[in-house]
């Protein structure tokens, strides 16, 4: 059984970020439903996956100085922390492997209404077309006016 299924709660732009969390979604669940042998290179398919995933979303942040980037990176590192973590665990107790799916799904759920949303309504607000922030060549990186202080907050 899917630890998280697509829902209209999660749309954020029909468009390229809702691509890359229907992607997200697959390998979470196929990490929770992995089972015996299948489950470390479960773990191992979603922390690529989720590394490609947060990239892509950081390099969004950098190209148009998203102000609270710091937070939303932070976020990011802390779910691939744990993940690295449980996969360690998980060789000698495929229990965690499931545990770390239901966390994960909790989070994302939050994670993609706050962090993403904001991320998203931030790129259109400065005219930044997400298909077009995955070409460097394509739109000049944009530095925010300040450091943040925490979590954005300048």
């Amino acid at each position: 059984m899917p630890v998280l299924e697509w829902s209209d709660t999660l749309v954020i732009d029909n468009g390229v970020m809702d691509g890359v969390h229907h992607a997200f979604l697959d390998v979470l669940n196929r990490m929770a439903e992995a089972q015996g042998d299948d489950l470390i290179p479960a773990i191992d398919a979603f922390i690529a996956h989720t590394e490609d995933h947060f990239a892509q979303e950081e390099r969004w942040m950098e190209a148009t100085g998203f102000p609270p980037m710091h937070c939303h990176y932070n976020q990011h590192q802390g779910v691939l922390e744990v993940a690295r973590d449980v996969r360690k665990l998980a060789k000698d107790d495929p229990r965690y492997g499931r545990l770390l799916a239901e966390a994960v799904a909790q989070w994302f759920a939050d994670h993609v209404a706050t962090q993403d949303t904001w991320l998203a309504q931030f790129m259109v607000q400065e005219g930044y077309d997400p298909k077009l922030l995955d070409d460097p060549k394509a739109v000049p990186a944009k530095k925010a006016d300040c450091e943040p202080a925490a979590c954005g907050s300048c």
